[in-house]
């Protein structure tokens, strides 16, 4: 059990209060979803992280499971903020070291832009990987929570058809079909016949599909949005407005035709 786990399972927000109530007194999966503004889904995520760290102990008592905090656990983490530790050197950045190689091999070329594109490209790699995590925790992939998200900004009754859905959030999912049936299954989404046309379907979200979109936008977002949350509100609304019309730029060399972002 290493510090590294304790300070993982620690630093979401949902899990901490999910031990500090679980310190007050020893309860079950049900208890504990009942006491909180957490699915019992989650819950159980949100113990099984804290079982690895070794933070919680769970005993059967009965038909139920009781878990129990392991208070003991927390003095590895006294250890280590008293351990003496050598100053960490300074991370190099490998936009800057990798831009410098092409400013030898490239003069021609205009090494700040470049720079930027390397900085989106990182970026990007970082937001679709934490996606999926995200997504990950609720048993889920990436994709599935870009249908069901679709379905819920159209507002009530948060139905559409598969065609009128890839229209109005540009994104791609391969294997449509299969990912539709799968959803359906885990009881997130239902699909009847469209009444306008018989050969086409309706997807609608279900009260589920809706319960576990309100949970990972209220307890489950990325490293990035807290990462731009820690930015000023004036930053990320001057860097909104950059950006917007960087798009806007981007969009017009392409002759508007923008490409839909593949999910897999």
């Amino acid at each position: 059990m290493s510090v590294d786990a304790i300070f993982v399972a620690l630093a979401d927000p949902t899990r901490r209060g999910l031990y500090e109530t679980l310190a007050q007194q020893p309860a079950s999966v049900n208890e504990l979803a009942a006491r909180l503004p957490v699915t019992r889904g989650a819950v159980s995520q949100h113990l099984k992280v804290l079982l690895q760290a070794g933070l919680v102990d769970v005993e059967p008592s009965g038909r139920r499971r009781i878990y129990r905090v392991r208070p003991e656990r927390l003095q590895a983490l006294v250890a280590y903020a008293q351990r003496p530790h050598s100053p960490a050197p300074a991370a190099a950045d490998g936009v800057a070291t990798e831009l410098a190689k092409w400013q030898q091999q490239a003069p021609h070329i205009d090494h700040g832009a470049l720079a930027l594109l390397m900085y989106f490209t990182q970026i990007g790699q970082y937001v679709l990987s934490s996606n999926e995590e995200v997504a990950a925790a609720a048993g889920l992939r990436f994709s599935d929570i870009a249908v069901l998200g679709a379905l819920r900004r159209l507002g009530p009754p948060y139905e559409s058809t598969p065609t009128e859905l890839s229209r109005t959030f540009w994104i791609t999912l391969p294997g449509m079909t299969k990912r539709l049936a799968r959803l359906e299954t885990l009881g997130l989404l239902k699909r009847k016949s469209d009444p306008d046309d018989g050969r086409s379907v309706r997807l609608s979200l279900t009260a589920k599909g809706l319960e576990t979109l309100q949970e990972l936008v209220a307890h489950h977002q990325p490293p990035e949005y807290y990462a731009l949350m820690d930015l000023p509100a004036e930053q990320r609304q001057q860097l909104s407005q950059l950006l917007a019309g960087l798009l806007q730029a981007i969009d017009e060399r392409h002759g508007q035709r923008r490409p839909p972002l593949v999910i897999r």
